[in-house]
């Protein structure tokens, strides 16, 4: 985006009326830009402290009061809820979860879940790739494991396969091709179990590291350098009504004896989609009052015998979710059998 772009969106976020929020997205829907409503939001307070710094006359000063009076009221309401603390608790250190929401015009998504460079299958993963490219993916989700992080493992590992560095250097050569290959697409890294292998290694090993931004897995694999944006670990995402996770989330419980899908349908209760489990599977369920539930598990992109398991009902896969501007969606999960995708 270009400084006259940018200045554009701002100004126009700036005149309008309404919470910050709902004038953020009216600008990112108006001009379809391929940017999250956090780092529109962010980009803009910045420009807005600016300008509120020149002088303008008390006219405008109360122009702009009145217009961004609603803001003033939902900040407040924020900071101060009408339950804050009345029986003088003691403050709490009690942890704020939600889900990530992906933006409403980040809806054409080609989801790639367990790829764990760099024991990567070439094949089944240029398929993958080739198929966003032809279907004009706008979303690239990368749902977890993306790296192995072998060496780093708490498991036993035979020493001759131990590279930290060669399996760094490698996903970021793949984040880099997936960069050139969709330069305009919004791209999203998911934290699966194998990737916060990084983070237990540090708190194990250099806890005094936690929290500097250089250590961090974002700089280790240069999400900044490709425009990546992180969703941690353990936090769900929302596309439209579907929930997206990478499957650790739910440890062990999501086991059913029928598959994948049917036991992540018992835990979510909800249309969702899992990766994790290496195999492509779904589950329908109506309830009593017809409603129809979908849940999904994606297959993997990487080596189907690895050595810790080489008897296993692993294959390849991905999926292509599609959402419509009502927040329903279409998911197609896909797997690759012979080189081709079925």
């Amino acid at each position: 985006m270009d400084n006259i772009s940018r200045e554009k969106y701002h100004r126009e976020i700036h005149d309008g009326t309404g919470f910050l929020s709902h004038r953020v997205r009216a600008v990112i829907e108006k001009y379809n830009l391929n940017m999250t409503l956090d780092s529109l939001e962010k980009t803009y307070r910045r420009w807005a402290i600016k300008v509120d710094s020149k002088p303008s006359k008390p006219v405008s000063q109360l122009n702009k009061l009145d217009n961004h009076l609603g803001d003033f009221t939902n900040m407040i309401n924020e900071l101060i809820p009408e339950d804050a603390n009345p029986l003088d608790l003691p403050p709490s250190q009690e942890a704020n979860y939600k889900p990530f929401k992906l933006p409403i015009n980040h809806n054409n998504i080609l989801l790639l879940s367990d790829i764990h460079v760099p024991y990567h299958n070439i094949q089944a993963l240029t398929l993958a790739l080739k198929y966003g490219l032809d279907n004009d993916v706008n979303t690239i989700l990368l749902n977890g494991d993306i790296i192995d992080f072998y060496a780093i493992s708490r498991f036993e590992k035979d020493p001759r396969k131990r590279n930290f560095g060669h399996e760094v250097l490698m996903t970021r050569q793949f984040l880099g091709t997936l960069r050139k290959l969709f330069p305009n697409a919004a791209i999203y890294y998911k934290c699966g179990n194998h990737d916060v292998r990084y983070d237990h290694y540090i708190m194990r090993n250099a806890p005094d590291l936690l929290g500097m931004d250089e250590f961090n897995f974002e700089s280790l694999l240069h999400l900044d350098k490709y425009n990546i944006t992180f969703i941690p670990d353990k936090q769900i995402i929302h596309a439209g009504k579907l929930t997206i996770l990478h499957g650790h989330e739910l440890g062990a419980s999501v086991f059913s004896p029928v598959n994948i899908a049917r036991g992540l349908f018992l835990r979510a209760k909800d249309s969702a989609l899992c990766g994790h489990h290496h195999q492509a599977s779904e589950h329908t369920e109506p309830n009593i009052n017809g409603k129809i539930t979908t849940c999904w598990s994606v297959a993997c992109l990487c080596e189907l015998h690895p050595d810790y398991m080489p008897i296993n009902k692993h294959h390849h896969g991905f999926a292509h979710v599609k959402v419509l501007d009502s927040g329903e969606f279409e998911v197609s999960n896909y797997r690759i059998v012979n080189g081709k995708i079925r």
